[in-house]
């Protein structure tokens, strides 16, 4: 189901998904007879995806069988069928086969004798998304250079920079930020769409909610219920055809409190634990809940404080409870695992033994941070620089086995 992806060019990751092996037709309202006792009756599709001698189960149940390969017609195609019935008093009118109705196959039926059997092409569909470089930088002085920060770990002594230090927790806080959020600057084409000041293009692609953005979304007004999660669960069970699956939800601290009161509720709907506390000792009461289990599946939370971020989504309170709406937002993402190939992954730019994820370099100014005694210098500058970049992207292979539940 998942393919290897392929490295385009070099910029890009490409990879198949195969949905499912056959589709619905779509009827356009025109019909041709009725088929009583057996007679031969016309029903045009949009769509040119039945063989001869394929049942049809149209609405209401009704099934008949197609005689032969199809007529272009002025709609799309039309099928010469019969019923496939023994009541010679059955009928197959406008209700089975008005237009925007489905019809699918649900079998084949041959005569003894016959001669062939017929084929059906379907294709996976095609994803893509492009490989962004992110970069940082720290300039340490000369005179900050015993500015560091001394930890003990198992009776050992280490220090580093404390500059240092507190940059790469931003850029890495950066680099969780654009996982959730980017958004893709490349055109169908393939193309950019964004150029910095000397006219070279800016090549990104797109985070985790931009990919599942047009897959299973739905809302709530921030009071959750277990039936609402029942519902969801079985709507991505639908949706998707995953059975017995694993979803983590990410979520923020408003998600995660309506979450606890949703299954608070389920397990004490009068609202109250009636306990009886031991006279004269310490008494703890509580309980965390993480997971939920329904239909064969299951979700567990997951913290995400970046939908808490108040410098990210303080203009958008929600009025009632004074939590971003944001931390609302609860992302249902299928960690699931086939043929050895993770749902959700990061690529990263790199073959033959080169990888650019995560490349951490100094260089020497006036100060080598490694080697105070170096008479060479990479620039005048009193201190050193440290840089950090990386070459990479988050993939989700199956967008469409994610959701999200948002604030309405």
């Amino acid at each position: 189901r998942f393919a290897k992806e392929e490295i385009v060019g070099d910029i890009s990751v490409k990879w198949a998904i195969q949905g499912r092996l056959n589709k619905p037709s779509t009827c356009t309202g025109s019909l041709i007879g009725t088929g009583l006792a057996g007679s031969i009756f016309q029903v045009e599709f949009e769509e040119n995806f039945f063989n001869p001698n394929d049942v049809v189960r149209f609405k209401g149940g009704i099934q008949a069988v197609v005689l032969s390969e199809p007529q272009p017609t002025a709609g799309g195609y039309t099928f010469r069928m019969k019923l496939m019935t023994s009541d010679a008093t059955l009928v197959i009118g406008a209700a089975n086969t008005a237009a925007g109705l489905t019809a699918n196959t649900v079998a084949s039926a041959f005569a003894e004798g016959s001669e062939r059997g017929y084929e059906n092409a379907v294709y996976p569909d095609w994803y893509v998304n492009y490989l962004g470089i992110t970069r940082k930088a720290k300039t340490i002085t000369g005179s900050a250079l015993t500015d560091v920060t001394w930890i003990e770990s198992n009776g050992q002594k280490l220090w580093y920079f404390t500059a240092q230090e507190q940059t790469e927790k931003e850029y890495m806080y950066q680099k969780e930020l654009d996982s959730w959020y980017s958004v893709s600057t490349m055109d169908a084409n393939g193309v950019s769409s964004v150029f910095d000041d000397k006219g070279m293009p800016i090549i990104k692609g797109d985070g985790c909610l931009k990919q599942i953005d047009s897959a299973n979304i739905d809302t709530y007004n921030g009071t959750l219920t277990e039936k609402r999660l029942t519902d969801f669960l079985a709507q991505l069970s639908l949706n998707t055809g995953r059975k017995g699956n694993h979803w983590m939800v990410f979520t923020g601290t408003a998600g995660r409190v309506a979450f606890h009161e949703a299954m608070k509720d389920l397990v004490y709907p009068s609202g109250n634990l009636v306990y009886d506390a031991a006279a004269g000792k310490d008494t703890e009461i509580g309980v965390n809940f993480t997971s939920y289990t329904a239909l064969g599946h299951r979700m567990t939370l997951v913290d995400n404080p970046l939908f808490d971020d108040p410098n990210l989504h303080g203009n958008d309170i929600d009025n009632v409870t004074g939590y971003p709406k944001e931390s609302f937002r609860m992302v249902f993402m299928d960690w699931s695992y086939e043929n050895g190939q993770g749902n959700v992954e990061r690529a990263v730019k790199g073959a033959g033994g080169i990888k650019r994820s995560m490349i951490v370099k100094y260089i020497p100014g006036m100060v080598n941070p490694f080697d105070q005694q170096s008479m060479t210098a990479a620039n005048a500058r009193d201190g050193f620089t440290c840089e950090w970049l990386d070459e990479s992207c988050i993939i989700v292979r199956n967008p469409l086995s994610c959701g999200q539940l948002i604030f309405a």
